[in-house]
């Protein structure tokens, strides 16, 4: 067993303003999101589901957040209720210390333990440490999703943006 000089915890209101410049230093490589600035404490809050909303914080400093990760609806519809959408996101403090896996596999085991059947994961073809920390952790690449939306910023501003789709599949619920 490797010690961490991190903890994983969840999310207090108190930490979203790290949280949100975490995601926004991601928006910044355009490889991140289509959205162009972080959402507020509500928009948040509402769009995650707020008991998989997980933060790496240092040790040392358990005030500072190294990254976060949470789980999103992928719908509104009932049937669909055990499929969800992960967002994750390193702080560059945090990169190459393992935090991102120890993120990512967290929420895997929470997922499965409230039942939830599959995850995935949008992410940009560029993004290519997102895809091999998705790869590592049992994702598999099943689709690309082609001109999803035209980006609005950054070096591919004004271009259409392919997606590739990921899924990590839980135990099925009995």
């Amino acid at each position: 067993m490797v010690e961490r000089d991190f903890t994983i915890r969840p999310i207090r209101e108190g930490d979203f303003p790290q949280v949100r410049a975490i995601y926004e230093l991601g928006l910044e490589t355009g490889h991140a999101s289509y959205e162009t600035t972080g959402p507020t404490w509500e928009q948040f809050s509402t769009s995650k589901i707020m008991d998989t909303v997980l933060v790496a914080a240092e040790k040392e400093d358990p005030d500072f957040i190294l990254g976060w990760v949470s789980a999103a609806p992928i719908s509104t519809r009932q049937v669909f209720h055990g499929v969800v959408e992960d967002s994750i996101y390193i702080h560059p403090q945090g990169q190459g210390r393992g935090v991102g896996g120890s993120l990512l596999s967290t929420l895997i085991e929470l997922c499965e333990s409230r039942g939830m059947w599959a995850i995935h994961s949008w992410i940009f073809p560029e993004n290519e440490g997102s895809a091999k920390l998705h790869a590592s952790r049992g994702f598999q690449k099943v689709g690309t999703m082609h001109q999803m939306a035209r980006m609005t910023y950054g070096e591919l501003a004004g271009e259409w943006r392919d997606c590739d789709l990921w899924e990590r599949l839980l135990a099925t619920p009995e």
